[in-house]
């Protein structure tokens, strides 16, 4: 295990668990893979200062999740839309057990009774989880749906629909000062 006091999440990232030290301050284990760091920092300070490294801000995410999702309550939100991060919280991001987990390193999950799943990762890890399968699968749903909407609109598809024109003049009125565009055909 590593010991950091700060942790930036990248595209190896599988999730994000709370950990207390032996001081009971709460901590974090950052799962990559086979290397687990230990970090001194919340999951939520990891997250939010990781969405920042890479030029957002925690709040700006959770607007954009809920421009492209609706009014939900705990989001998804893009960690690097650039690196295609996405990552979506257990449980409320309050909450000091909250897990967080990366999108794209779920390789699958099934239920083990009462509010209780294991989670597989991409990189071979499991976890145990206290979460109700079709809760996590909502959770799993809009962090895909998420992702898909920003992809689309990030990717030069146009939102609105616009007129071609050729040979126009924009036009500038400066008694009413507004601009017109007229057309040349």
């Amino acid at each position: 295990m590593i010991v950091v006091d700060e942790y930036i999440i990248n595209v190896k990232t599988s999730v994000i668990l709370n950990k207390y030290d032996e001081s009971g301050a709460l901590c974090s284990l950052a799962i990559e893979g086979e290397k687990i760091y230990k970090v001194k920092a919340s999951p939520l300070t990891i997250v939010d200062s990781s969405i920042q490294y890479y030029g957002s801000s925690l709040q700006g995410a959770i607007k954009g999740a809920r421009n492209a999702l609706g009014q939900i309550s705990m989001p998804p939100v893009k960690i690097s839309g650039k690196l295609g991060i996405y990552w979506f919280p257990s449980k409320s991001i309050t909450h000091g057990d909250c897990i967080w987990f990366s999108i794209d390193h779920i390789d699958d999950y099934y239920s083990l009774g009462n509010k209780v799943l294991k989670v597989i990762l991409s990189d071979g890890n499991d976890i145990t989880i206290d979460i109700s399968y079709d809760r996590f699968e909502k959770k799993v749903s809009r962090a895909r749906k998420l992702k898909y909407i920003i992809e689309n609109r990030t990717n030069g598809k146009q939102p609105y629909p616009y007129l071609q024109m050729k040979n126009f003049q924009i036009v500038r009125d400066p008694a009413r000062r507004h601009y017109s565009v007229n057309s040349g055909e």
